[in-house]
C-alpha cells in the first residue's frame, strides 16, 4: 500500500510492520505546534493528537517520526523539544517518556519500538547523530 501526504506532513516510514494503526495510516504534521493524525483509506482525518487536555507536556514542535505499541499507542519523537511523546489513545494523554541518557536526546528523527525484544530505537540528528537504544521497553508507559 503507498500513503500519500500533503506538504508539510511525514507518513510514519520506520518500522514498516507498525506503520498501520488498526488499518488506518499514521500521519504527523510539521507545522508548529505539531500535530498526529489517524488517516483512513479515503484520506479523511479520523483522529488527531496535539496538545493533551488531560496532562501539560507543552506542544508538539516539529513530530518527526511515529512507532505504534501493540496496544495502538503512538510514540512521537517530537525533534525539536528534544524528547519522545507516549500517546494513550484511549485517554488521549500525551506524556514525555523518561528515557535516561547522557546529553539527553538532541533532536529525534527515527522510531523504531521492537517490544518482541523490548528495545526502543531512537535516530538522533543532532549533537552526536547517533542511534540509540533502550532495553527494558516490554510496554511503553511514560
Amino acid at each position: 500500500m503507498r500513503i500519500s501526504c500533503e506538504r508539510d506532513y511525514v507518513c510514519s516510514q520506520v518500522c514498516p510492520a507498525r506503520r498501520m494503526l488498526s488499518s488506518c495510516p499514521l500521519v504527523s504534521q510539521w507545522k508548529s505546534p505539531g500535530v498526529v493524525s489517524v488517516v483512513g483509506v479515503d484520506r479523511q482525518v479520523i483522529h488527531s493528537y496535539g496538545q493533551s487536555q488531560t496532562s501539560y507536556v507543552g506542544p508538539m514542535n516539529h513530530p518527526s517520526s511515529l512507532a505504534v505499541t501493540k496496544n495502538d499507542d503512538i510514540l512521537v519523537a517530537d525533534q525539536y523539544n528534544n524528547r519522545i511523546l507516549s500517546i494513550n489513545r484511549s485517554t488521549g494523554c500525551v506524556q514525555e517518556l523518561a528515557l535516561s541518557v547522557d546529553d539527553g536526546i538532541q533532536q529525534p528523527v527515527g522510531l523504531c519500538l521492537d517490544e518482541s525484544r523490548g528495545r526502543l530505537y531512537v535516530g538522533e540528528r543532532g549533537g552526536q547523530h547517533r542511534v540509540l537504544v533502550f532495553d527494558g521497553v516490554s510496554s511503553v508507559t511514560p
